[in-house]
């Protein structure tokens, strides 16, 4: 019995203009496939990096239409060869967008082996997304614990919701022209450009690409200037040397830390001597609130003043605080509507306060 070549083929209806539909699955399939390791840049001198390896390359691109790769599965027989097209048509009410692989077989075999990888390989990791547990990942991850997407850099772009524990942070900072200032976890950035109205020089590092480069964007005078640089990089494994910054704060992050401490290590190392730390905690009041929504709330860890403590002195520190500090005032001074002002009067927020040895 011949074998027929075989054709995997997956298609979404959108409801947006074929050209949008194009772009923004082709700009998050770069996403998901950066956050695995593999780097894809589009365009027609596009391809595929696994490992700094060419897997693939365009080899023919409509902007806002079509996409055809050269594709190469085998690092061991670089002569192997599929064909993958991504291309957008319109059809009611918008616009249908189709990713076909051509010629499969010839890297996994014939009918048997091709189901094997299909069902096991493909067919089962689809259905695992679809899964309650793989989607309040992801929607965790794209909403704030690695916000990623046009939403998400709109949100963190200008947060409003965020600003009443910022103008907290700066208060506590006290920051001058002559500090050095850490950001860890600075999302879309807005909080470093308030930081910088005092006039001191700083750095900032984000896990999310995304956030890095709208953060970047909003704070590019600041950059071009010299006063500030902005990285993507782990909490726990900090770009910078020993000793660079007079002070460090982090906003919103604490909670998704998977290691806290390893975190707030970082930061002491990188401090110098004498060097200070605010990090706004993550109060167990706000859980199921809109504040910490589910799913959220499962994937955060909340901090009593007793955790928080805990947290800094096993990274080190030599003065440690945890504090509560009221958001009321400042949220209606940035304009939090009054419905939602509850939100921000009922608890008072803890910070924790941390000092290295001089």
């Amino acid at each position: 019995m011949n074998e027929q070549p075989a054709t995997l083929r997956i298609e979404i209806d959108l409801a947006m203009d074929p050209g949008e539909a194009f772009a923004r699955v082709v700009e998050e399939i770069r996403f998901g496939l950066d956050r695995r390791g593999l780097r894809f840049s589009a365009g027609p001198d596009g391809g595929l990096l696994e490992r700094g390896r060419p897997v693939a390359r365009v080899v023919e691109w409509e902007a806002g239409r079509k996409a055809v790769v050269d594709w190469h599965p085998e690092s061991w027989n670089p002569e192997t060869s599929t064909r993958l097209e991504i291309r957008a048509e319109p059809v009611a009410p918008g616009a249908r967008v189709t990713i076909e692989q051509r010629g499969w077989e010839v890297v996994v075999g014939g009918s048997e082996e091709l189901t094997g990888w299909f069902g096991g390989e493909l067919a089962a990791r689809f259905l695992f997304a679809m899964a309650p547990g793989a989607v309040g990942d992801w929607l965790t991850d794209r909403q704030a614990r690695r916000p990623t997407g046009p939403q998400s850099a709109e949100v963190y772009r200008d947060p409003l919701y965020h600003y009443p524990g910022f103008h907290v942070l700066l208060d506590e900072l006290d920051l001058r022209p002559g500090d050095r200032l850490l950001e860890v976890a600075c999302g879309g950035g807005a909080f470093m450009r308030m930081a910088l109205e005092s006039g001191c020089r700083a750095a900032a590092i984000d896990f999310s690409p995304e956030m890095v480069r709208v953060a970047r964007d909003l704070n590019r005078e600041a950059i071009a200037h010299g006063r500030l640089e902005i990285a993507r990089a782990d909490a726990a494994a900090l770009p910078f040397a020993d000793e660079t910054f007079t002070c460090a704060t982090m906003a919103g992050a604490l909670g998704f830390l998977e290691d806290p401490v390893a975190a707030l290590t970082e930061i002491r190392r990188v401090l110098a001597p004498g060097g200070r730390a605010v990090i706004m905690g993550t109060d167990p009041e706000l859980r199921g609130t809109p504040a910490a929504p589910e799913p959220m709330a499962s994937r955060l860890t909340f901090y009593d003043e007793e955790g928080l403590e805990e947290l800094g002195r096993a990274a080190g520190f030599a003065g440690v605080s945890a504090v509560r500090r009221s958001l009321d005032e400042h949220a209606r001074t940035v304009g939090i509507p009054e419905e939602h002002l509850v939100l921000f009067d009922s608890v008072p927020s803890r910070f924790l306060l941390l000092r290295k040895d001089a």
